[in-house]
């Protein structure tokens, strides 16, 4: 049985690349444009032969036993854009371009929890209405401007004043009170958990020299003038969609960087990104496909995975009364439809792991013990014959151009298999997010799959205005609210099992696989580890070295 799952998604997969859809693309970027409208085969059934990684990739930052050496310029490729680059507070929002430049007033450690950063420490009151930070003393911002209150107070009300994003956080906090020159206290209307979070792991945490934030620009010199922060690296330069330049900090707090300089560039192109790299032109290239990242390694590249795993799922428009999927039997049907295993092997060739919840079992959201519905064809066609379909039904599929084409067809295909006909509607980006607010028909399929930490799952399933068709029983969103206003992490933890429990349990979503972003590294490459401490885009640039 296996076997035969295994080489019937190979032929899947030749009627993906026969369809125009051959060319796979990094899971976690955009991939290929889609036509508005495609029935899904019906009498072909997905899996595949698939060949494992040699050498599995790094899913911890490597131990290094030789000694750090000083010098040199580290290049690297990402495909996501540079389009601002200056402070939070001007719109910059690229986090793996800003934290060479601003530290956070808090980081986070390996498994994603807030420790000391700018801020030395920190101390929520009792009654949950205030949170302390104690800041770091000595500090200096790259213009010689002091890091302190006066700063972190200046930065907080202007990103709030300016509706960055993220700063939907700070609308918690009523004020912000000076006690002396390093302590600062954030007086709540109301706590807040992912304030904590947001400062720990997003750019609203980022600090800029209220100096250099005073100063009048232009579209021109803003990047120059109000990119100063207190990090481990200077901004050198930069050019729209193209490149982004850093000079190390000799006076940095934490000493002084291994590297002179770092080179961040964008290329669209996979292949040109790959041709870069080998032409020695830069060190590592970001976000890769396991087709690629499988021949690099054979050449003696090193393949690396972030900590952070991204979920990918479906949704079912369960929250419409009308719609078969208002059947918890039809949600069960989707899931028991789809072979996730053979997904994860054929498409994933071995970088991928199944999904059956929203966590992974290292993360403290994970509820052990839940059943797994594994594929289950039979269970799926007797599920809808319960609930009234044994015939099966027509119904909508709404995607976004950045999606994995092979999972679409694959999951259409599966789907089909079981009597379930799926037309597809092919959004924008755009068009993909007024989807995901106002409502949909059928099935959604994000185009991009969900961080799995708490400000990213919050986004998306804590959020009035997110995945709005799905159902939620009574009360789900008030015991989001609920763990919002917990101050103490055991028992936040404790609340977001409970929700990871009800998710499963109802059937408000089906995840089929997780993936770690995959990059390629050279191999004198040293202290680069990217999406570390499960947060999106996190890197030590003061670590980073050069081993030649």
């Amino acid at each position: 049985m296996r076997k035969v799952s295994l080489m019937l998604f190979a032929a899947t997969l030749v009627i993906v690349f026969l369809i125009g859809c051959g060319t796979t693309t990094p899971s976690t970027t955009p991939a290929i444009t889609g036509p508005t409208t495609t029935m899904a085969p019906a009498t072909t059934k997905p899996p595949a032969t698939t060949t494992l990684p040699a050498t599995a990739p790094a899913t911890t930052p490597p131990v290094i036993t030789a000694q750090p050496k000083y010098g040199g310029t580290f290049t690297w490729i990402h495909n996501g854009g540079i389009t601002e680059i200056a402070s939070v507070i001007d719109g910059a929002v690229s986090y793996r371009s800003l934290i060479p430049i601003f530290d956070n007033l808090l980081s986070v450690d390996k498994d994603g929890n807030p420790i000391p950063n700018l801020a030395e420490s920190w101390q929520v009151a009792a009654d949950g209405k205030s949170i302390t930070f104690k800041l770091r003393q000595g500090i200096k911002f790259h213009d010689g401007t002091d890091f302190n209150a006066e700063a972190v107070k200046y930065n907080m009300e202007q990103m709030f004043a300016k509706n960055v994003r993220g700063a939907a956080s700070l609308a918690s906090v009523a004020s912000y009170e000076i006690i002396d020159n390093l302590n600062i206290k954030f007086n709540l209307k109301q706590y807040d958990a992912l304030l904590i979070t947001r400062l720990a792991q997003t750019t609203i945490g980022m600090i800029a020299s209220p100096t250099a934030l005073k100063k009048e620009t232009t579209a021109e010199n803003r990047a120059q003038l109000h990119a100063v922060g207190t990090g481990p690296f200077i901004f050198d330069g930069w050019q729209r969609d193209s490149f982004v330049k850093y000079k190390a900090n000799p006076n940095y707090w934490k000493g002084k960087p291994y590297l002179d300089a770092i080179v961040i560039k964008n290329i669209p192109d996979i292949t040109v990104s790959i041709i870069s790299l080998k032409a020695k032109e830069a060190q590592a290239v970001a976000t890769i496909d396991p087709v690629d990242g499988l021949a690099l390694q054979k050449e003696g590249y090193v393949l690396q995975r972030g900590t952070l795993l991204f979920i990918h799922s479906f949704v079912p428009d369960g929250a419409n009364p009308k719609s078969p999927f208002a059947d918890v039997r039809v949600r069960q049907a989707l899931e028991y439809a789809i072979e996730k295993s053979a997904m994860a092997e054929g498409i994933g060739m071995g970088f991928f792991d199944v999904a059956y919840q929203s966590a992974m079992p290292d993360d403290p959201f994970y509820v052990s013990g839940l059943s797994e519905r594994k594929y289950n064809p039979d269970k799926a066609r007797q599920l809808l014959k319960d609930a009234g379909y044994p015939n099966g039904f027509k119904t909508k599929i709404v995607s976004d151009v950045r999606v994995r084409k092979d999972s679409l067809v694959a999951v259409q295909t599966y789907l089909a298999m079981v009597g379930i006909q799926t037309e597809l509607d092919m959004a924008d980006v755009a068009r993909s997010t007024v989807i995901n607010s106002n409502g949909w028909e059928g099935i959604y399929f994000p185009g991009f799959p969900v961080p799995n930490n708490l400000y990213s799952l919050a986004a998306n399933w804590g959020a009035t205005n997110s995945r709005v068709s799905v159902y939620k029983q009574a009360g789900f969103m008030e015991k989001w609210n609920a763990l919002y206003a917990q101050p103490d992490q055991a028992k936040l933890n404790a609340q977001w099992r409970e929700l990871t429990k009800i998710m499963h349990d109802d059937v408000m979503y089906i995840p089929y696989q997780a993936d770690r972003s995959l990059d390629v590294l050279a191999k004198e490459l040293r202290g680069f580890f990217l999406r570390a401490n499960k947060t999106v885009d996190y890197w030590e640039p003061a670590k980073v070295w050069l081993d030649k």
